[in-house]
């Protein structure tokens, strides 16, 4: 039995929702790429770089502020550890709570991921004008407050 290759075709223009798709998950493949080269697993620069800016929260802050579950945040956070990027102290006030530090080597790779991260919004913009990218900026601002609104209709 044979089976049939859909060719990928373009949606008809002004076809919004698969361009969006398309682009989002070019853009996680390569910010995935950049994770990979600093030896991290998908999806935990997310991870470094709120720590980065947030140093010392706990597990369920960081879920709460990543927008994923605790769990999978715990798994993240223990191969981090394990792996010597993220270390967990006792709070000063309460022993029982365990707040997220990076490591030396946590807080090395931040400047790295944050370099290459660059790279890729310049690729993501090339060729187009300063307005034409504020302007980009500007529709999908609006297109996500629209997602939001469904997802949330009563904020």
């Amino acid at each position: 039995m044979s089976v049939k290759i859909c060719e990928h075709r373009r949606p008809e223009r002004g076809v919004i929702g698969p361009r969006l798709n398309a682009a989002g998950r070019l853009l996680k493949k390569r910010f995935n790429e950049v994770a990979c080269e600093e030896g991290l697993f998908s999806g935990q620069h997310h991870i470094i770089i709120t720590l980065k800016c947030n140093p010392g929260m706990t597990l369920s802050e960081l879920a709460k502020s990543l927008n994923i579950t605790a769990a999978t945040v715990s798994v993240s956070v223990k191969r981090m550890e394990k792996s010597g990027f993220i270390e967990k102290r006792p709070d000063e006030k309460d022993a029982r709570t365990k707040r997220l530090y990076l490591t030396d080597k946590g807080s090395a790779v931040t400047q790295n991921i944050r370099d290459k991260m660059d790279l890729q919004e310049s690729a993501l913009v090339k060729g187009l004008s300063g307005e034409e990218i504020l302007k980009l900026s500007d529709l999908l601002d609006r297109v996500i407050e629209n997602m939001a609104k469904e997802e949330c209709p009563d904020d």
